[in-house]
């Protein structure tokens, strides 16, 4: 840079030294250029904004990512049994699903919770006869009625309070025979015995009047002494006497000699009344055997009687002690039977074996349970045959 110093004078002279630049335009053509050439507004760019805005979203989603991954590799680092952990939980979480999910499902092979009951209870309803259970609040009134000249016994169940006090045979016989519809039911109007009953300590009297009607004939006499055996069966002894005190006779019979219930075992065949089929006592043509008697079940003693058994179904007895094995020679699945049948057929080996004294045991049946019987054992055996409950007034 050169070192001359210019004064103010020196400046000014050289200043008035430059010609005058005058501008000869018109005054309209100036202002005419001035308004052409006026600088335009620029538009804003718009577009930054947003790009921006995607610039910092894609910066803080790479950011978040690197953040979980180093939490990640920190986790797997500081426990490496936690992905295991992990996976081990997964398969519980998942045994634990199936677990509830197969015992929310039905099993199509097992019955359903509460058919069973409901099955067992259905089959109970099918019994015919009378068990001990069935005493707790009722009497038993066990009457002999009769049908084509035989004997078919009946137990109406008597609540406590109809009963009105009456308890033994005698008392509940005299209440209520004459009100039985015998005939409704399908049997003979046969009852109440002519003559009058008389309650000893050890034994029952009965006082034949003498034009009573059982010695019409042997059948007649017959029929008598097995309605007055099935009707007071709990007696341990009775007499049959005539107006004066002394043993009756019988023209076919001659004098009649006690009767003892339940001395002789029967075997129960099907025997149908005029309404219904009823399970009999085939006096006179049973077995002097239990195991014999039961396996005549299988054979109709004749016209009147049917077999309890069906055709199809072949078993053997067995007397074993003080108790009779009844052994199928298949597998007897009951559930393929008809249900009123299989019961008919268990009750009638029941009441054959409960007549002579001996319990019943069942072999080869696929059931364990079934109808109120339990087949593991010696099952229940009846106390009186044909049940009825008495009519509530």
């Amino acid at each position: 840079m050169p070192n001359d110093k210019w004064n103010d004078e020196e400046i000014e002279n050289l200043l008035r030294d430059f010609p005058e630049i005058k501008d000869q335009r018109p005054k309209a053509e100036v202002y005419k250029q001035l308004i052409q050439d006026k600088p335009t507004t620029k538009q804003p760019k718009r577009w930054l904004p947003l790009l921006v805005a995607i610039v910092a979203f894609f910066s803080i989603s790479v950011l978040v990512v690197s953040l979980l991954q180093q939490n990640g590799t920190d986790s797997s680092v500081a426990d490496p049994s936690g992905k295991d952990e992990q996976s081990m939980m997964t398969i519980d979480q998942a045994d634990q699903e199936e677990a509830v999910e197969q015992q929310t499902q039905p099993d199509e092979t097992a019955e359903p919770e509460g058919e069973s009951a409901a099955t067992s209870f259905e089959n109970e309803a099918l019994r015919t006869a009378v068990y001990e259970s069935d005493l707790s609040d009722h009497q038993l009134f066990r009457i002999g009625l009769t049908h084509l000249a035989y004997v078919v016994p009946v137990s109406f169940m008597i609540s406590n309070e109809q009963a009105n006090g009456a308890e033994s045979s005698v008392e509940l016989y005299e209440q209520f025979a004459e009100q039985v519809d015998e005939v409704g039911l399908g049997f003979d109007d046969y009852h109440p015995f002519a003559g009058y009953f008389e309650q000893g300590n050890e034994r029952l009297n009965h006082y034949l009047p003498n034009d009573h009607p059982y010695d019409e004939g042997s059948a007649s006499t017959l029929l008598y002494l097995s309605s007055l055996e099935e009707t007071f069966m709990d007696q341990q002894e009775i007499r049959i006497l005539n107006d004066q005190g002394e043993a009756a006779e019988f023209s076919h019979l001659g004098v009649a000699g006690p009767v003892v219930p339940d001395e002789q075992g029967q075997s129960f065949y099907v025997l149908s009344s005029a309404k219904e089929a009823y399970l009999a006592p085939a006096y006179g043509m049973s077995e002097a055997q239990p195991q014999e008697a039961l396996m005549s079940l299988k054979i109709s003693p004749n016209d009147d009687y049917s077999s309890p058994i069906p055709v199809h179904i072949n078993y053997a007895a067995e007397q074993q002690d003080d108790a009779v094995a009844i052994e199928f020679d298949e597998p007897l699945d009951l559930l393929s039977l008809d249900e009123q049948e299989a019961m008919t057929m268990i009750e009638s080996m029941a009441l054959t074996a409960a007549s002579y004294g001996v319990s019943l045991q069942f072999e080869n049946i696929v059931q364990d349970q079934w109808g109120g019987f339990d087949f593991a054992g010696p099952i229940e055996l009846p106390v009186s045959a044909n049940r009825m409950d008495w009519p509530q007034k």
